[in-house]
């Protein structure tokens, strides 16, 4: 037997909705008396959907019937909210239906919310987010999922950014879609990082297709980093922090050297990203970013993909301070390093970290130009 839901906030995207439900919808307006949105806030931080509140006008949304298994998919996503009897009028006649809010009293109310504003700035990156959080209907507790969520916007931003890339083959495969035949997908691993395991087949070169292969990949989101740069004092600013992956490999010295760096948080560039990460990591304000090589730094079993950029800023004596985010257990202190001292680091291999050893390389490459448009 199906039963009438309504949609006020952003489950009114139909594509996001369909990729909850499990199938393609026809959603019919309606609208619930004496109410209005307004964006749900924890602390400072504007949140991803709306809270609705007492209001004069009514709140137009979308009604929708769904079936018992249906309900279940949608108890699934919806699990951090409670749902709710309400009625509605739907071409002028009241309806009764469910509806989700959230608890009262877990988020601060902020200004109010429009469901066209964040369409255009949310929706691709929810509804690919979604897919993957449904994914997990069925074997995987909806607490564990709702935990995980955050992780799952990163990787979706960068899953959309990857689409978006130009993809030059001069020398390379120009690959097809057709190319590549995913017969199972699982999830081994689901916390900060994933570890998708993969059953797949390819094209080969010669024209054929391999056999069936077994293929892990480590997924996490996307990355920046930005070495700043001063043309007129020949300087650059590197930051140093303990790593745990140097530690795991059994290094004697787990504390490395590296250019300001972080994750491309959901619905910023890794230009805001690097500009962020510089006045949290080092009190740094940047100038003006170049953009240099980005890469994979481990293709063969990683989804990590870094934006590189050379920052021109100002870096006199004592600029900078100690820094990283306390409640990400983040301790960073900065260093200033002339450039002659810099390719002496890499020279000893003391610059152990991939992004520093690149952008040192391409800041060498520029550095001539740099300086003299500095009028160094």
């Amino acid at each position: 037997m199906s039963e009438f839901f309504f949609f006020y906030g952003t489950l009114r995207h139909e594509a996001l909705l369909s990729a909850v439900v499990g199938r393609k919808l026809a959603p019919q307006r309606a609208v619930l008396p004496r109410t209005c949105l307004v964006e749900a806030r924890d602390g400072t931080r504007e949140l991803a959907f709306p809270i609705p509140v007492p209001g004069p006008d009514g709140l137009e949304g979308v009604m929708v019937a769904l079936s018992a298994k249906e309900r279940a998919r949608l108890d699934y996503y919806e699990a951090g909210f409670q749902r709710d009897r309400a009625q509605v009028l739907s071409n002028g006649q009241p309806t009764d239906v469910w509806l989700y809010r959230p608890a009262p009293g877990r988020w601060q109310q902020g200004a109010s919310w429009e469901f066209a504003h964040w369409q255009a700035r949310w929706g691709a990156i929810a509804v690919a987010a979604a897919q993957e959080f449904m994914r997990g209907f069925g074997s995987v507790p909806a607490d564990r999922a709702l935990a995980r969520y955050p992780q799952m916007l990163v990787r979706a931003a960068s899953r959309l950014r990857a689409e978006a890339m130009p993809t030059p083959a001069e020398l390379r495969r120009q690959a097809q879609p057709e190319d590549i035949v995913i017969e199972a997908e699982t999830v081994g691993y689901a916390h900060f990082f994933a570890v998708e395991d993969y059953r797949l087949r390819h094209r080969t070169f010669s024209g054929g297709e391999t056999a069936p292969l077994d293929r892990a990949v480590f997924v996490s989101g996307d990355a920046a980093c930005v070495l700043p740069y001063d043309p007129v004092r020949d300087r650059v600013l590197l930051i140093e922090q303990f790593r745990p992956g140097p530690m795991a490999r059994g290094d004697r010295n787990p504390w490395m050297l590296e250019p300001i760096a972080g994750r491309v948080d959901p619905f910023e560039t890794p230009e805001e990203a690097v500009r962020r990460e510089a006045v949290e990591e080092a009190g740094l304000s940047v100038g003006r970013l170049i953009v240099a090589p980005n890469y994979y730094p481990t293709p063969g079993a990683k989804s990590e993909f870094i934006y590189n950029f050379i920052a021109l800023t100002e870096l006199s004596d004592g600029v900078g301070s100690p820094g990283g985010m306390i409640d990400e257990g983040e301790d960073i202190r900065p260093h200033l390093v002339s450039f002659a001292q810099l390719e002496g680091l890499l020279a000893s291999g003391e610059l152990l970290n991939g992004p520093a050893v690149l952008l040192t390389l391409w800041l060498a490459r520029l550095r001539p130009e740099l300086r003299a448009a500095a009028g160094a």
